[in-house]
């Protein structure tokens, strides 16, 4: 026994020492805990039906992991290449000491600085990579992300502002079939048995740090989706919506109240109205049609003690096959600060889908209390460790395919309570 801790021992401190050596970077996030929900049985988390986000404090039932590991592979001058890779782990409940779950890589990319002596600055990247996303952080609502394998020239310096241009790739499973030609027949014939992919790529300008005025800049925008398919196959669907584009305009006020406040406007067209823009250009057929978006988000320092997040989301899909809907959303998380590493939170979400074809309307409402331990004051320090208690509760009009379990019911309410960590490095 003796031995084999020597010989850990030899091995850990190698790694250590070689990690040194070679300057390796380690990043990431990870979340994890446990609950209960007052029905019985494991933690639950609420999302309005017919949503795709929540908000987040004390509403998370999942553990997930991103582990990113990086290196400099080249520095001479001002020039400098440098690996980066991001490994995650993630979609499993609070259940058991093991459980399975197969990792996914989520980005492997080279990024070439100062590569041009005519574009200083800038930076030659490919690869798999998170490609300047933009969230909510309140809700986890990724509202501009064309994250995927691809490639790119980011940050040259116009004067006015800085120019970035890229190309992603998101796969759509099952959206075409493929087809042969049948001799008997002497025509080519389809095989719906198997079921092709539609590569939709995401050709991606942006001009940002535009400034305006003092502490006040601006970002513009302009991503053109396109879908293709191999020559063997056929679309899957009637009249597919091959393409279409997201126009993006976004105000950022620094130093507003002792934090920032950031508004957002975007507008898409047909394949780019998807929830999560350029991450899917979903089913080709049913997504003809416009989208507007209106997003306004921010922090504020109210006082030495009190820290205080919030978001109101307005969003507008409407489609041709009356599918599209409507997302209402505002949100606040006040902080309170007992220590520099104890605070007091509170934050109440608010939700509501209306549907287009009935113009239905699905509400939830989730008030999350939670008491922390955090690595500092900000509002933004992690790792932290949260003891806390949620309530949510809604009512729905319209059914969607989210809730379809026995036993749901269409006006109701719940409890959980929890223990969770979340940090990020």
């Amino acid at each position: 026994m003796n031995i084999n801790k020597t010989h850990l021992s030899l091995l850990v401190a190698g790694v250590v020492a070689s990690s040194s050596a070679f300057a390796l970077e380690f990043h990431g996030y990870a979340r994890s805990g446990i609950g209960w929900t007052s029905g019985g049985g494991e933690q639950s988390a609420f999302t309005v039906n017919g949503g795709g986000s929540k908000y987040r404090l004390g509403n998370e039932s999942d553990t997930y992991a991103e582990f990113k590991l990086g290196k400099e592979l080249y520095k001479a001058g001002e020039k400098s290449i440098y690996l980066d890779s991001n490994v995650a782990y993630g979609g499993t409940l609070h259940n058991n000491d093991w459980t399975a779950t197969s990792p996914a890589l989520r980005e492997l990319n080279v990024q070439f600085k100062n590569f041009a002596d005519s574009l200083p600055g800038a930076t030659l990247w490919a690869g798999k990579r998170f490609y300047q996303r933009h969230d909510v952080h309140m809700n986890d609502f990724y509202y501009w992300d064309i994250s995927g394998p691809g490639a790119g020239i980011e940050n040259i310096d116009l004067g006015i502002g800085k120019l970035s241009l890229a190309v992603t790739r998101n796969t759509e499973e099952g959206g075409a079939f493929s087809y042969y030609y049948d001799y008997n027949k002497k025509a080519y014939v389809s095989n719906r048995d198997s079921k092709k992919e539609v590569y939709n790529d995401i050709f991606d300008v942006r001009l940002a740090g535009i400034e305006l005025w003092q502490d006040g800049s601006l970002k513009l925008g302009f991503d053109y989706g396109n879908a293709h398919k191999k020559d063997n196959s056929l679309y899957a669907n009637n009249n597919p919506t091959k393409k279409g584009y997201l126009a993006t305009l976004e105000y950022t006020q620094g130093n507003f109240f002792g934090g920032f406040n950031k508004l957002t406007a975007q507008y898409a067209k047909d394949s780019m109205t998807s929830w999560n823009n350029g991450h899917s250009q979903g089913s080709l057929d049913s997504n003809r049609g416009n989208m507007i978006r209106l997003i306004n988000q921010g922090v504020v320092q109210a006082s030495d003690k009190i820290e205080l997040m919030y978001a109101l989301i307005y969003e507008k899909t409407k489609l041709d096959n009356k599918a599209g809907k409507t997302w209402y959303s505002a949100g606040i998380r006040p902080m309170y600060k007992w220590t520099d590493t104890m605070s007091s939170l509170v934050e109440v979400g608010y939700d509501r889908i209306k549907d287009q074809a009935s113009d239905k309307k699905n509400d939830l409402t989730k008030i999350t209390l939670a008491q922390q331990w955090q690595a500092g004051s900000s509002i933004w320090a992690r790792p932290a460790i949260r003891v806390f208690g949620t309530y949510a509760k809604w009512n729905d009009k319209f059914n969607t395919t989210e809730r379809t379990d026995a036993g749901y019911k269409a006006k109701d309410s719940e409890f959980i309570t929890g223990v969770q960590f979340e940090a990020w490095w």
